[in-house]
């Protein structure tokens, strides 16, 4: 990782990412600002393709053969796949695809949906949780989905606490798009509905205060996804063992 501080301000997406030699740096800290593109760089255009498995409860919202604004969803899915390969959920045997699936499926539903909020749902863990880079995003998905990534990447800056890296999560996701605020309130209903499977109530109430504080900053999200995410963690709440909600 790199020895620059993890809060300097990058003023370009080459001052974030680093110098061609340099493109395969694990560098997860330094994301605190990017400059976006005007125009996406991905010039593909095919039409658009998911696993029926992955997309039950949303298969009738995937529009086949639609120009999707230069952005292959079938591409991203399968670079997303292909990066969390191996990697099974933390309190189940499901394969980590099956997480982002869901997430994709749930932003499927969102009335302002998008090709780049779907690209978002299948990548917003791909930096975080792989050994792919914010560089490798950007070579291959333009700087506009990039940027998406960065804003969902949560910091791995052991050297501070975490409080402090949890602050500069929502910090982050703050500064984000619509686009970005949608897909981490789904990321948080997908999550708060396998809450039963976490290892003690202090461990339920310590990720419910998280959540809470990170659904505070999601002013963009869809509307119907808040309402879902406030369902889930109300009822998340009371499993705690709670009765002030």
């Amino acid at each position: 990782m790199s020895n620059r501080e993890d809060d300097q301000a990058f003023e370009s997406l080459s001052d974030l990412l680093g110098v061609e030699d340099d493109l395969d740096a694990v560098r997860p800290d330094l994301f605190e600002t990017v400059a976006v593109d005007a125009v996406d760089s991905s010039q593909a255009r095919p039409s658009v393709g998911f696993d029926v498995e992955a997309f039950d409860r949303s298969r009738a919202l995937v529009l086949l053969g639609k120009s999707t604004g230069g952005i292959c969803l079938q591409q991203v899915r399968e670079f997303a796949m292909e990066a969390h390969a191996g990697q099974w959920l933390r309190h189940t045997s499901e394969p980590y695809w099956k997480h982002l699936s869901e997430v994709a499926g749930l932003v499927a539903t969102c009335n302002n949906s998008g090709s780049r909020m779907v690209a978002l749902a299948w990548l917003h863990d791909v930096v975080e949780g792989t050994t792919v880079t914010l560089r490798e995003v950007e070579r291959t998905f333009g700087a506009s989905i990039a940027d998406g990534v960065r804003c969902l990447t949560g910091s791995a800056n052991s050297s501070i606490s975490s409080e402090e890296r949890s602050r500069r999560d929502r910090q982050r996701l703050a500064a984000g798009d619509a686009d970005v605020h949608s897909v981490k309130l789904a990321e948080i209903a997908c999550r708060l509905s396998s809450l039963c499977r976490l290892n003690s109530e202090v461990e339920l109430a310590g990720y419910l205060e998280e959540k809470r504080l990170e659904v505070g900053v999601l002013t963009q999200g869809d509307d119907g996804l808040k309402r879902l995410v406030r369902t889930l963690w109300s009822e998340a709440k009371r499993m705690a063992g709670s009765s002030k909600v």
